[in-house]
């Protein structure tokens, strides 16, 4: 299991009131808060992209994050797929503008969702696209961190895929990489690669360096105050104790990893640490503490499986949404279509009219006239 790269943006507070009259540039700092806000209310962020990617007064690079908001409020509903579309889209739309870091950046979003959907082929290849567009940007602060992040997701690619010799060089060159980052939340992210790499070493069975790896993790959690990395991180340590036979101490372990997160309300992680102190407390014959966290663990199974299932009803309902508002669409416009063929039908039915009329009228002329060169004819 290993924690996603946190991407922060830093931008000042708007409120969505702001919406009633937006300026460019109010409309793209408003996108931007909402990608803050996206875990609070992704709908609220996906009818705010959806009504400035359909508004035709909107620049194209506006459109773009509008569409970036899209993937990413989809992304926070797990609705990967979707988030997939929506990123495609952005990145058709951007190729005619002169922004590379843009381009970079949907490039490596893309490739993540991709790794989301464990299709790791197309993971690979859209962050090696990533790569070799940010190497040749002449401003290498400015792409440093898609640089970092694509190595360092590569690396959680091939320990997904059990090959953690080739992940941990990944992991070492996106340490590298977070260097050339002059940004205080890289410290997050080496947190979070430091904690994949504890994990690789314990798989590998180097338990020194899983440790030292794991207390990395937790010294710059710390420095960034990210509760919920410190406490992955000890339940990293708990997995090496308990690799080594050293049942009490991974217990302890546990039990900080517990109280570091009881305020940060991942139904997740909470499930994870439970499952070892059961397992831990079954190797020591506690049982009563067994059955405790036993009784812990199912019931936070219980949680993430009704939270899936809410995630997947909230995704139906949402699909059944815009199902409905196309086909209201698709209405109006037959509606309107019928209404110009009618018109049209009645104008032509018009101009043949007075065009027949004309002609009679010509014709009758004509008719008159000939009567009259008749009687003159007779008449000499």
């Amino acid at each position: 299991m290993h924690i996603s790269l946190i991407l922060v943006l830093s931008v000042p507070f708007f409120s969505f009131a702001m919406l009633s009259h937006p300026q460019a540039k109010e409309i793209d700092s408003i996108l931007e808060y909402s990608y803050q806000k996206v875990y609070d209310n992704p709908n609220e962020s996906i009818d705010l992209a959806l009504s400035v990617y359909e508004n035709p007064d909107y620049s194209a690079k506006t459109k773009v994050k509008a569409l970036m908001l899209l993937s990413f409020a989809y992304t926070s509903k797990r609705n990967y797929q979707k988030a997939l579309e929506y990123i495609i889209k952005a990145d058709e739309f951007s190729k005619p503008l002169n922004d590379k870091v843009l381009q970079i950046e949907i490039l490596f979003k893309t490739g993540i969702l991709y790794q989301q959907l464990k299709i790791f082929d197309k993971s690979i290849e859209y962050l090696e696209k990533t790569e070799q567009m940010a190497l040749l940007y002449p401003d290498r602060e400015a792409v440093s961190k898609y640089i970092a992040n694509s190595y360092s997701v590569k690396g959680f690619i091939y320990k997904d895929n059990l090959n953690c010799d080739i992940a941990l060089e990944f992991f070492d060159r996106g340490i590298a990489e977070y260097q050339n980052v002059k940004n205080e939340e890289v410290n997050t992210n080496l947190s979070i690669v430091y904690y994949n790499k504890g994990n690789c070493y314990t798989l590998l069975s180097e338990y020194g360096k899983a440790k030292n790896s794991f207390n990395r993790a937790i010294a710059l959690a710390e420095l960034s105050k990210a509760n919920s990395l410190i406490a992955f991180a000890k339940k990293g340590l708990a997995a090496v104790s308990t690799a080594q036979g050293d049942y009490q101490n991974a217990i302890n372990y546990l039990e900080d990893a517990l109280e570091q997160s009881k305020n940060v309300g991942d139904i997740v992680l909470n499930s994870s640490i439970y499952n070892g102190l059961l397992e831990n407390h079954l190797a020591l014959n506690q049982w009563e503490d067994y059955q405790k966290y036993y009784d812990l663990y199912t019931n936070s199974q219980l949680q993430i499986k009704i939270a899936e299932r809410n995630s997947i009803s909230d995704s139906l309902g949402d699909n059944a949404k815009r199902k409905n508002e196309n086909v209201s669409d698709l209405e109006k416009q037959t509606s309107n279509r019928l209404k110009i063929f009618l018109l049209l039908v009645v104008l032509i039915f018009l101009s043949v009219f007075f065009i027949v009329k004309k002609n009679r009228k010509t014709i009758a002329a004509l008719q008159k006239r000939i009567e009259i060169l008749q009687n003159l004819k007779s008449g000499s």
